[in-house]
């Protein structure tokens, strides 16, 4: 089942990756630290049991963290990653001391996903979308989902990312498929929506497939990120 993809290079950069406050107050706080190298250690657990996946997020927490030091404005290269799965830590060399608490509170950030149904006619949604209407909740969240993985599209030079569920939340998405026929239905990450599929079965055959979105590279960005918020946790030593 496909989702033609509404992802936008803005849409990931700026709201997937996005600190708290505006850019230009960040950017205005680390002017006006200290100066001075400095380091952060944060004690890593990754709860996916699957041993090859786990051996890809290893790499994929990595990349989310260059990304997200990017974003506040720090592109260090200083990241070290130790130990074995069970017993894993990362060490972040940054630029500037006002970093560690930027980096550290976005990566301690509560993560969500979540699949939305169209809200009916009469009823209150549980969020708006502007040019896209209202969205309610069908109970499938974080919880219900075990992987997503980015490939090449169909189209040259785009990207798809394939959405793996447990069995409980393949249970869940076949009931929504069934009351959503010929209706939408919407992904969200951090209560923005990515992408929107128009229900033309009442019963679901596969895994759910973002399609459409404009780069491999975005795709891989994205997968990347869902597949940390998932499964890792971060949490920064004293």
């Amino acid at each position: 089942m496909h989702l033609r993809s509404i992802l936008l290079h803005s849409v990931i950069v700026n709201a997937v990756f996005r600190t708290t406050g505006c850019l230009a107050v960040l950017c205005s706080i680390l002017l006006a630290g200290c100066g001075g190298a400095s380091s952060i250690t944060y004690d890593v657990t990754i709860t996916q049991e699957d041993p090859t996946r786990a051996s890809l997020l290893k790499v994929a927490l990595m990349r989310v963290v260059e990304e997200r030091l990017r974003a506040i404005g720090d592109e260090t290269d200083d990241l070290e990653l130790s130990g074995d799965t069970d017993n894993l830590t990362l060490t972040v060399g940054v630029g500037d001391p006002v970093v560690k608490d930027i980096l550290t509170e976005v990566l301690m950030r509560p993560f969500t996903f979540s699949i939305m149904e169209e809200t009916r006619e009469g009823e209150d949604p549980d969020i708006e979308v502007e040019g896209h209407g209202g969205f309610s909740h069908t109970g499938v969240t974080k919880d219900h989902l075990e992987w997503l993985e980015a490939k090449e599209d169909t189209t040259p030079g785009k990207g798809r990312v394939q959405l793996f569920f447990t069995d409980e939340g393949m249970t869940i998405m076949e009931r929504v498929f069934e009351e959503n026929s010929e209706r939408f239905i919407g992904v969200f990450v951090r209560e923005k929506l990515v992408a929107k599929l128009y229900v033309d079965t009442d019963s679901l055959k596969d895994n759910i497939m973002i399609t459409d979105i404009p780069s491999l590279e975005l795709a891989r960005i994205f997968a990347n990120d869902v597949n940390v918020g998932v499964h890792v946790a971060f949490s920064p030593r004293s």
